[in-house]
């Protein structure tokens, strides 16, 4: 991997480089450490499952290794992090792969209330990218639809849920919405709003956006995410992550479909900027908080 940060309870992340991680430990314990043999090892946390990781060639580069990285270990380190394996299986970073959708956790643990927690917290956020990304400004009404589909499906135990990953995740377990009444952004995907038009019959869209009926015929249209995609990338082991975004008539008649790709550094920006220069919607996080709030009593 190429990111770390420096204690589980640390929120985001931090590209592995050498000056910043020396300036950001002080070359002190516990993220230095003498291994059996005698030899310095540095040591961090994954920033997707909190799990303890070794930064490897961070002053001397293995053969054909163009920079350092980090691998998980197998052991709690001392002072810094416990091992959780059944999280450290699951992270994208240890074992990329296809994932079954229905796969889940086998209970809330430490990462998963995390990972309810700030999808609460930072639900304005969450909300704010899946808008950008998608073209389609979901209203407050189709959000606590969303969100108490989440909660049906036990959506924070899903295998592939990471605290990287909380707001493409929550719209890949939202399963299929419709989106007839809904408004689509100024800033849409103009292939979006042209196959909507082109292929849709019936349909009809105002200046300002909305997806409505130009008659009394019963309409359907919804979007649903499908195809979450994990890998890594060979040369700098960056996490690649992405879904599907569909819009379809029905299973019969897909209207529209875009690759959505998950931008970790881009939440993380967000989740960073200080409450006083924030432009914050409360009434989405306490919404979040009406719905999900009680699964962490």
């Amino acid at each position: 991997m190429d990111v770390y940060k420096l204690r589980p309870e640390d929120a985001g992340s931090r590209r592995i480089e050498r000056e910043d991680f020396e300036a950001q430990t002080l070359r002190d314990k516990p993220w230095y450490q003498k291994n059996g043999q005698g030899e310095d090892v540095q040591y961090a946390v994954c920033p997707a499952c909190d799990n303890p990781i070794q930064i490897i060639g961070l002053y001397r580069l293995l053969e054909r290794i163009h920079q350092p990285f980090g691998r998980h270990t197998g052991a709690a380190i001392r002072g810094l992090a416990e091992l959780d394996p059944e999280e450290r299986d699951n992270c994208p970073y240890f074992k990329p792969r296809p994932r079954e959708k229905r796969a889940r956790r086998k209970g809330l643990n430490p990462v998963s209330r995390k990972i309810l927690g700030t999808l609460i917290e930072q639900f304005d956020r969450v909300v704010y990218l899946l808008r950008k990304q998608t073209g389609i400004n979901f209203s407050q009404k189709l959000l606590r639809k969303m969100l108490e589909t989440y909660r049906a499906e036990r959506g924070y135990l899903y295998t592939g849920a990471t605290l990287l990953n909380i707001p493409w995740v929550f719209a890949y377990m939202s399963d299929s919405q419709p989106i007839v009444g809904q408004y689509l952004r100024k800033d849409a995907d103009a292939d979006l709003m042209r196959a909507i038009r082109d292929m849709v019959p019936g349909v009809h869209i105002s200046d300002g956006g909305q997806i409505g009926r130009k008659t009394k015929n019963f309409l359907s249209l919804a979007v649903c995410f499908i195809h979450h995609r994990e890998s890594k990338d060979r040369e700098d082991g960056r996490l690649v992550e992405s879904m599907k975004m569909v819009v379809s008539m029905d299973a019969d008649h897909w209207v529209h479909q875009k690759v959505i790709p998950f931008d970790h550094q881009e939440f993380q920006r967000l989740t960073h900027i200080p409450d006083e220069k924030a432009r914050r919607q409360m009434d989405l996080v306490e919404m979040a908080k009406e719905v999900l709030g009680d699964l962490l009593l």
